[in-house]
């Protein structure tokens, strides 16, 4: 499998977390790297979109997500991830920002009651989403199988467009 990029990490889950989403309309971008408030941040950083690969995983209650980032990337994940969660308090504290497709998916998911567990790793991270709830678990995979498809089209068309 060829490199794939991450949108999501924690600062992103403290965001959502808080319930305060700007809803996007039904042709917004899934991710949108210059408009979204929240995705921008990773764009910021020179290079980081190359240097970062993804993976969904169904389970049995959600999906199991993994991010393996580049050694000499990892500062940059940690700059972008700062950078989020400053975003994140301002939409905590009620400012509205524009959010991408993904960003406003997730948002939906963390509104739904979904149960987030992150353990940090020296490679990256990986993120368990889950429920116990039936019509929750079909949400979290639909998240995942729509940025799963988003991301196939991103590759075929090159990749994205890093600074």
């Amino acid at each position: 499998m060829g490199k794939r990029s991450i949108l999501i990490r924690v600062t992103l889950l403290v965001a959502l977390a808080a319930g305060v989403l700007v809803a996007g309309d039904g042709d917004q971008a899934w991710f949108d790297l210059e408009g979204c408030s929240m995705c921008k941040n990773f764009a910021a950083e020179p290079g980081l979109m190359d240097h970062i690969e993804w993976q969904n995983h169904m389970i049995s209650d959600g999906v199991m997500t993994i991010s393996i980032v580049d050694e000499e990337y990892q500062g940059a994940m940690k700059r972008a991830e700062k950078n989020m969660a400053a975003v994140a308090q301002k939409m905590a504290a009620g400012e509205q920002l524009p959010l991408c497709g993904f960003c406003t998916s997730y948002g939906k998911l963390m509104m739904a009651g979904v149960m987030i567990e992150q353990v940090e790793t020296d490679f990256g991270a990986v993120v368990l989403m889950t429920s116990s709830d039936p019509e929750v678990v079909k949400m979290i995979r639909a998240h995942a199988k729509h940025t799963d498809e988003e991301y196939e089209k991103i590759e075929k068309a090159g990749g994205f467009k890093s600074s």
